[in-house]
């Protein structure tokens, strides 16, 4: 019998808890596939402005925000790369994660350790976010087919566990899924995997999403190319089981490119029809029902769907001669561009700066002890912002460690009647010292430190 994750009971209510993260833009990856890479900043509201080519990325890449930086995943390059928008997106750090390992994806602990999955090597990594270089790995061996290889991919993290897609296609035959997939789940406080999900569709090509209640991990699945055999499934996050299929790839009329729930009465997706033809299709998860198409193009053009955790969805859309970003209403499901917004080279991938957690309706955040905003400004140069989230008149003690976890200064601030517990930190140690310029945890915790801390990343500049 599979046990109870110990994580899952806290977590969802620091996820539900979680205040959306407020910010006025974002980054798209765009690429042609044959030379290389941009990114293109968009205004998160109308008229939705754009600066192109704001920093040069790989041609094959995809990117994830975490506490206030962008991190690129450079594939068919092996690298991470850092760019930080308060550096007007320069470029901070990059480092390589080992020549043909094919990385995918990066995902971040609560601590500010980062992971990467692998598509051409059986192994997870952990690499070091601040300094660069991989940290440690660990063998996903075990969970491939007869070709050595388990093709993993997109990750999630929740709590402290990291969900892996695991598709398991064979090399030697074609690339075909392998019975059904896997979705990978490991410990990071441990360091160790756990018994694996089985899916019951078989290859989860694209994204991994949250639903919005926090309850329920989105996992799609592909199937055999060219078959509509597969569908959107959900992995319960209290027993780590699939939930089986909440809409086929027969219902929806095409194979999954990219779904995201934005409620428990709308979903969106992007399907391929048997003709590859894109089309972009809500439906209500729950009640069911048939899909309603939003818009469709003539080719393989949408190809990646994100939410803004409000009101709007964003679609790339690579139409020849009319490559964008398009806008709609979430509500509606109205268009709210009348043209794409320009974005220099074909989009491939929308990057929002939202913490991980979903966003529903607040419950009050003394049932998970404080949960901590990034910090602002970040790099600081000396000073900065910690603020976390908790019930007004509860105590919040914060503290700022080195990387090797010594205690370096801890202040303890009361919650206001608006919820937040605020430092203003002045780059200093406990003994008045000016801390030199590096990277630093800061934590945030209940009074008496029985809720947990929540803790953040910032780099200091001087």
């Amino acid at each position: 019998m599979r046990r109870i994750p110990r994580f899952v009971a806290p977590l969802l209510l620091l996820a539900l808890a979680a205040p959306a993260a407020a910010w006025d833009e974002f980054i798209v990856l765009t690429t042609d596939f044959q030379t290389v890479g941009g990114v293109t900043r968009v205004g998160r509201h109308a008229p939705w402005s754009s600066a192109i080519d704001v920093a040069t990325i790989s041609s094959d890449a995809v990117g994830r925000w975490h506490d206030g930086r962008y991190y690129v995943v450079n594939r068919g390059a092996s690298n991470i790369q850092v760019l930080d928008p308060a550096q007007g997106m320069a470029t901070v750090l990059q480092f390589s994660v080992g020549v043909g390992r094919n990385p995918q994806d990066i995902a971040f602990a609560s601590d500010g350790r980062a992971f990467v999955s692998c598509y051409d090597a059986a192994l997870l990594l952990e690499v070091d976010p601040v300094a660069g270089g991989v940290v440690r790995s660990w063998s996903t061996a075990a969970y491939a087919d007869a070709d050595g290889l388990p093709e993993t991919g997109w990750m999630q993290a929740v709590g402290d566990r990291l969900f892996v897609t695991c598709q398991r296609l064979d090399r030697n035959g074609w690339w075909v899924p392998v019975g059904p997939g896997r979705l990978l789940v490991f410990d990071m406080a441990a360091g160790t995997w756990d018994e694996p999900v089985v899916l019951t569709g078989a290859n989860p090509y694209p994204p991994l999403s949250l639903a919005p209640d926090g309850t329920r991990l989105l996992v799609p699945t592909v199937g055999w190319y060219g078959l509509l055999d597969a569908g959107i499934e959900t992995v319960d996050l209290m027993t780590l089981e699939s939930s089986g299929l909440l809409a086929t790839e027969q219902q929806l009329a095409g194979e999954i490119v990219d779904v995201v729930m934005t409620g428990p009465d709308r979903a969106w997706v992007i399907v391929s029809d048997t003709s590859f033809r894109t089309h972009l299709k809500t439906f209500a998860p729950v009640a069911g029902g048939a899909p309603a198409t939003v818009a469709s193009t003539g080719g393989y053009d949408f190809v990646d769907l994100a939410w803004d955790g409000a009101d709007q969805v964003y679609l790339c859309d690579r139409t020849t001669g009319a490559a964008g970003l398009r806008v709609f209403d979430q509500a509606s499901a109205a268009q709210l561009t009348t043209t794409p917004i320009a974005t220099g080279r074909p989009p491939f991938q929308a990057v929002l700066p939202r913490d991980p957690g979903p966003t529903a309706t607040p419950v009050p955040a003394a049932a998970a002890g404080a949960r901590l905003d990034a910090p602002w400004p970040n790099p600081a140069n000396p000073r900065t912002t910690f603020a976390a989230a908790a019930a007004p008149g509860d105590v919040v003690a914060f503290a700022v460690l080195d990387l090797r976890g010594r205690r370096l200064r801890e202040e303890r601030r009361t919650a206001g009647g608006d919820g937040r517990a605020v430092w203003e930190f002045d780059g200093c140690d406990r003994d008045g010292r000016a801390l030199p310029s590096g990277a630093y945890h800061v934590t945030a915790a209940g009074g008496d430190g029985a809720a947990g801390a929540d803790a953040r990343l910032f780099t200091l500049a001087r």
